[in-house]
């Protein structure tokens, strides 16, 4: 292919920066891999629902970026349902809104355009990842398969 392509490895940007549980979302840094945040929501009694096929495999940014779908989007929605605020990297900076990074957002707003919106499936075309704001629930009392 002739275009010129950049990889970015994330794997360092896997933190749970803040939890906030009155308003049941999460702050995370986006390069954190699905099985990792897995483990760590379920250690606080949490989950965020989202379980793509690659999840062991597969990062936070990498499943914004592509606007993934889950095994239980049924109960939690898709990526796009579970994402409440991201924050992006580009070459202005770095863009969120809404929040100053205290885990908290808001349910909706009418500030304009939607960084979130446009960043869901930009497939990394607009700008890194860097960390998003995510809905959490308790995890479920009884497990059946």
């Amino acid at each position: 292919d002739p275009r010129p392509m950049i990889s970015v490895d994330m794997r360092l940007m896997n933190k749970v920066l803040k939890i906030n549980e009155e308003d049941r979302t999460v702050h995370v840094q986006a390069g954190i891999t699905g099985g990792q945040l897995v483990r760590e929501m379920n250690s606080l009694g949490f989950t965020i629902g989202h379980e793509p096929d690659s999840i062991e495999f597969s990062t936070l940014g990498g499943w914004i970026a592509t606007s993934s779908s889950g095994m239980k989007q049924n109960k939690y929605g898709n990526i796009e349902d579970i994402v409440k605020e991201v924050r992006v990297a580009n070459s202005q900076g770095m863009l969120w809104q809404h929040s100053n990074g205290d885990g908290a957002s808001f349910a909706r707003v009418s500030t304009g355009t939607s960084l979130t919106s446009l960043l869901l499936g930009s497939e990394g075309s607009l700008g890194i990842i860097t960390s998003a704001v995510l809905k959490i629930w308790p995890l479920p009392t009884v497990k059946e398969y």
